[in-house]
């Protein structure tokens, strides 16, 4: 017993996406359990006690908890491949994983005792600074030319730190100002330019190895627009300013990409789907947005988070399921192919940010569409961990290293 919980721990700490994508599946996991009770919850009228307020911490951990740690597996093992320098160490990347996943831990337990919410973040903040450290040497010792997808990413990591500072404002002053700005950093500073970067570099690149006569579509100028106009939008925000005119451009980019990008002809490999799918909810949130700001500009409500929850569940949570899944895959010696429950499991997660979105859209029926899409999150992301998470602390199928 002993011994095989050793060779499992050996095993999960083989290689940096190996213990970054247990710990952030491990966050992932109890951040969509917390959240899913809530929802609930609130169909049944029933508040569940937090020491926190639950919007504020479900707004952090949704933002902050696991999704950098997925970010840290990935760019630690693609990464240097993109730059021609060495992988970091054991010793270098495990402290900042379990760093940051036991600060992670400790921002969800702060439901129960509030006092371990500074701590948390605090925690986590030392290991993003740590890991951005990690990254920028890397980039720094590189001879490549082309750094712009690494550059792009060590801009965002370098933003998501200041998110997790004036985040870390926030738990000790209680100052909700400092949540908002946290959280919009999180979003539209970290979370999106990453996405971004790493949708722009790997899609078409998967797309051509899996599709005949594709041609991959991506310039620079996509890149420098749509992250350019992410940090605009967090700008615009702070000076109170309808962003109708950056969301169009978004939009109409992100939608004309879907198209480029030949979303139709991806459903041939399921594995490739997933991806592109997933990708399509990022133009179709900026399209909400549009929407939103113009009914805000002639008076009327707006469509409320609908445009959010289907970046942040649409674009975010799907793509990050379809992209760990592939690099789970391929990175565990097993064949590139979307098995039945990955492949249920990741159209679940796309049920959610429809039944999310819906909510927002649909006054009458939120209650019921909040327990549909809390639900649908739990089967899809209970389902998927007991498959790919074991993946993690078990030997390559074909014996190969890493």
């Amino acid at each position: 017993m002993v011994k095989a919980m050793i060779l499992r721990g050996q095993q999960a700490l083989a290689a940096p996406h190996r213990l970054g994508f247990l710990a952030g599946g491990i966050l992932l996991v109890l951040s969509f359990l917390w959240w899913g009770g809530h929802m609930l919850g609130r169909w049944q009228g029933i508040a569940l006690p937090s020491a926190v307020v639950p919007m504020f911490l479900h707004g952090y951990s949704m933002t902050y908890s696991f999704f950098p740690l997925f970010m840290l597996g990935f760019i630690y093992t693609a990464g240097p491949r993109w730059l021609g320098v060495a992988s970091p160490s054991l010793r270098c990347y495990a402290p900042i994983m379990l760093g940051y996943l036991l600060g992670g831990l400790l921002v969800l337990a702060s439901a129960v005792n509030t006092a371990l919410l500074g701590l948390g973040i605090a925690l986590q903040l030392l290991a993003w600074l740590a890991g951005l450290a990690v990254w920028i040497r890397a980039i720094l010792s590189s001879a490549v030319a082309d750094q712009l997808h690494a550059k792009t990413i060590a801009l965002a990591f370098s933003l998501g730190a200041l998110g997790l500072l004036l985040a870390l404002y926030w738990a000790m002053t209680g100052d909700v100002s400092a949540w908002f700005g946290a959280v919009q950093l999180g979003i539209w500073g970290l979370l999106l330019p990453v996405f971004l970067a790493v949708s722009h570099r790997m899609i078409p690149f998967f797309s051509a190895t899996a599709l005949p006569l594709y041609s991959p579509w991506r310039p620079n100028w996509w890149l420098y627009t749509l992250v350019g106009c992410s940090l605009l939008r967090i700008v615009m925000f702070g000076l109170d300013l309808n962003t109708l005119v950056v969301d169009a451009t978004m939009a109409s980019i992100l939608l004309y990409t879907t198209w480029r990008w030949r979303l139709i002809a991806t459903f041939k490999v399921k594995l490739l789907a997933m991806l592109h799918a997933a990708f399509a909810w990022a133009g179709l949130a900026m399209l909400l947005s549009v929407i939103s700001d113009v009914l805000q500009w002639r008076g009327h409500f707006g469509l409320g988070f609908a445009p959010l929850h289907a970046l942040t569940l649409g674009f975010f949570c799907c793509m990050l399921l379809a992209f760990v899944t592939r690099v789970t895959l391929g990175h565990s010696g097993r064949p590139l192919l979307a098995g039945g429950v990955a492949w249920t499991c990741y159209w679940l997660m796309q049920g959610v940010a429809l039944a999310r979105v819906l909510g927002e859209i649909l006054p009458s029926m939120q209650a019921i569409l909040y327990a549909v899409a809390a639900s649908m999150a739990l089967l899809a992301l209970l389902s998927w961990s007991r498959v790919y998470l074991p993946m993690y602390w078990q030997a390559r199928v074909d014996g190969g290293a890493g």
